[in-house]
This record gives C-alpha cells, sequence and structure tokens, in this order.
C-alpha cells in the first residue's frame, strides 16, 4: 500500500498510532459548515447522539455530503498522496445530555483493505474537550483487529471495554478546524457531552483515488455470522437511509465472507501495544 500523507513526519506517525491530528479546515470554513448545518436545521436530535445519515430525508443527506466534500476537498489535495473523498455526515451531540455517548466502535469496512486503506476523517466545528465528548482513541489500535466490518456497528471485544478505557484510551482535545485523520480501524469512542453548547463535527471516509468502494452488509435486525460483499459508488450511502441493503440494479455483489475479528486479551493487546504505552495518558 502507498502512502497516506505527503509529509514524511506524518506518515510515519499515521503508520504508527494508526491516525494524525492536523490543522485543516480555516474558520471561514468552519464558520461555513457550521451555518449550513444551522440553517438546514434537519438533524434527527430525537437521541443525544446523532448522525445526519440516520435522517430519512435524502435531500438533507445530500445536501450534508456535498458540502462536507465539498468544503474538504482542497485540504485533503494539500495533504493527502491522491485520495478521493466517498461520502460525508454531521454528528452532533446535544447539550446536557447524558445519552450523547457514541460507544467504542471502528469504523465499517469501505474498501477492499487488503490492497487500500480507508480512512476516516474527523473535524469539529467547536474546540473539544473533556466536558462536551471529545474524540477518544487508542494509539496502535488499527494493528488490533484485521477483520471487515459491516454497516452494522459491531465492537467484537465488549469484554474488554473497561480494560481498555482503563490502560490505553486517550483523550484528543481537538480544537475546531483541526483533523483527527485516522485508519478506519483504529479503535475509538466519545463519553456524553454535558457542556451547554451542541457539539457538532462534520465527517468523511475516503480512500486511494483508484480503489472501488465497497458496502459489507448485515442485516441490522438478524445480523447473523455472514457479511454479503457490494462494490457500489458513494452516493449509495447516502441515498438510501441508513442500513439498507444495497440495490442489485445499482451495485453489484461480489460474494459473501464470514464475520470474523482478530481474538484479544489483555495479554494480547498487550503485547501489540506495548506494556510501556498503557502508562501513557495524554491529552493533546
Amino acid at each position: 500500500m502507498r502512502n497516506v500523507f505527503k509529509n514524511p513526519i506524518q506518515q510515519k506517525e499515521f503508520e504508527e498510532k494508526g491516525y494524525v491530528v492536523i490543522d485543516f479546515l480555516n474558520p471561514s470554513e468552519v464558520d461555513a459548515l457550521q451555518q449550513l448545518y444551522n440553517q438546514l436545521n434537519a438533524q434527527p436530535k430525537e437521541r443525544g447522539f446523532s448522525t445526519s445519515n440516520m435522517s430519512m430525508d435524502a435531500n438533507y443527506r445530500k445536501n450534508v455530503s456535498n458540502a462536507i466534500t465539498d468544503t474538504f476537498a482542497k485540504a485533503i489535495a494539500l495533504h493527502l498522496e491522491n485520495f478521493k473523498l466517498f461520502f460525508g455526515i454531521f454528528t452532533s451531540k446535544q447539550a446536557n445530555q447524558s445519552e450523547s455517548i457514541c460507544s467504542i466502535h471502528q469504523d465499517p469496512t469501505y474498501v477492499d483493505e487488503s490492497k487500500y486503506q480507508g480512512i476516516t476523517l474527523w473535524v469539529p466545528l467547536i474546540d473539544t474537550n473533556a466536558t462536551n465528548g471529545a474524540l477518544e482513541v487508542i494509539d496502535g489500535s488499527h494493528k488490533l483487529n484485521d477483520g471487515p466490518r459491516s454497516t452494522l456497528p459491531k465492537f467484537p471485544y465488549n469484554e474488554l471495554s473497561p480494560y481498555l478505557i482503563e490502560n490505553y484510551f486517550k483523550r484528543l482535545d481537538i480544537k475546531a478546524g483541526q483533523a483527527y485523520i485516522g485508519s478506519s480501524k483504529v479503535f475509538h469512542w466519545s463519553p456524553s457531552n454535558f457542556s451547554d453548547t451542541e457539539r457538532v463535527a462534520a465527517l468523511a471516509w475516503l480512500a486511494e483515488e483508484e480503489s472501488q468502494m465497497r458496502c459489507y452488509y448485515q442485516d441490522f435486525r438478524n445480523p447473523g455470522e455472514t457479511m454479503e460483499v457490494f462494490e457500489l459508488e458513494p452516493d449509495y450511502y447516502i441515498e438510501t437511509p441508513l442500513f439498507s441493503r444495497p440495490d442489485e440494479t445499482r451495485a453489484k455483489k461480489i460474494g459473501e465472507t464470514p464475520f470474523y475479528f482478530t481474538p484479544q486479551n489483555e495479554e494480547s493487546v498487550a503485547a501489540i501495544l506495548g506494556e510501556a504505552h498503557s502508562k501513557i495518558k495524554l491529552s493533546v
């Protein structure tokens, strides 16, 4: 696989940690996205935590995705080595809401990860901190599980979650307009927003220009032990409701694969990530 970043220092950091945090959008770009979020006023806020692709309004999903990918495109070209944006969403955490937690997960697999690198790009529109639900990650966790992940967020290490939170997760206090750019394999989560201000972030997913987007599909009501694998265009994720099975008149089914994950326990996690690393509790 080729480099993700043009900057060799950032590339090395990405390879070691699975992500980097860099200055990304200027204040006017951040303000424009916040104004768009406010003007569209269609985020599904019934839950404490929501994403724009939870909305049943297809026009809202499209408007959000187009605005985010258009806004991100210049900075992507500046920092990354010929990567293309697939689609974008807003996420929001409602103010003073204990149910605004986003649980531990890896992001879905959007490309053939034996050949390409699926990348998650997360940009908060306000400064994030311990109070308003900042992103928390595990350095090097992209090395823990190579199994393909479906559109259904199914974290296979729930029994290890207390150990991971106690020993490995660290908070990233990211400023408005900065970007977390990481492998979609990185373990991450965010706690509840107990501040008086809604916390909004813009996200996008991307991969190498030459990659073909995929969907690893499971029925979220009855996920089973296998995933159907489709090749499709990115607009599938925006034009259809969340968790929809791809329409085979528009998507090409290329097979099925078992849902599997790399077995881990406390000892194997420590061996992969390093005992010394587990004692480091930094905020950046």
